[in-house]
């Protein structure tokens, strides 16, 4: 598992210093995406990629918890930072691993046992985190947007449509003029 911590939280203001130290409920964000995860029967060795000027808050924030995990220095971005922790994580050789944001700290463990049980298609994926979902958007009030999820599953992305105009048509100048009247179309 790669829990990817590095980040400065630049969109979200560092008033009071980055997004994953910020304190919910009393506690750090990222001490409750550990305490989830470290709970969890499946997670096996757990890599946080921090940045290097946060060992002390990541001490200070993960309390216990920071001796049940490895921290790594991440990268300056998060495509960096999850390829570090898989480095990390090469001598023991999973066979899955998991990767995560520190500050998305509700995960609960029906998502954590989906999105590692099996791979599956992404469409496949999208429709079980969509019905994972529906009793949430139902209280929240935004069903229809998992409509919209379950419907671009449905007719496809733009991309699985240029892929059937390639294919049909065997080029790439073909995929040119199917966008070009797609685009003229919609305007």
């Amino acid at each position: 598992m790669v829990i990817v911590a590095a980040g400065r939280g630049a969109r979200a203001g560092q008033a009071n210093g980055p997004k994953q130290y910020q304190n919910i409920g009393g506690r750090a964000v990222i001490a409750h995406t550990l305490e989830m995860f470290l709970a969890h029967p499946a997670t096996g060795r757990i890599v946080v990629a921090i940045h290097a000027d946060d060992h002390e808050l990541f001490r200070q924030a993960a309390g216990s918890q920071a001796e049940r995990v490895t921290a790594i220095i991440g990268g300056p971005t998060r495509q960096e930072s999850v390829r570090l922790g898989l480095l990390a994580l090469k001598d023991h050789a999973p066979g899955q691993v998991l990767i995560h944001d520190a500050v998305r700290p509700f995960v609960d463990a029906e998502l954590i046992d989906l999105s590692r049980d099996e791979v599956r298609p992404a469409r496949t994926a999208a429709l079980e985190l969509v019905e994972l979902a529906l009793p949430a958007a139902r209280r929240l009030g935004c069903e229809h947007e998992l409509g919209e999820v379950e419907r671009l599953c449905d007719r496809g992305s733009g991309a699985d449509e240029q892929r059937a105009a390639y294919l049909e048509q065997g080029s790439l100048l073909a995929v040119a003029q199917w966008l070009a009247t797609q685009t003229v179309a919609g305007l």
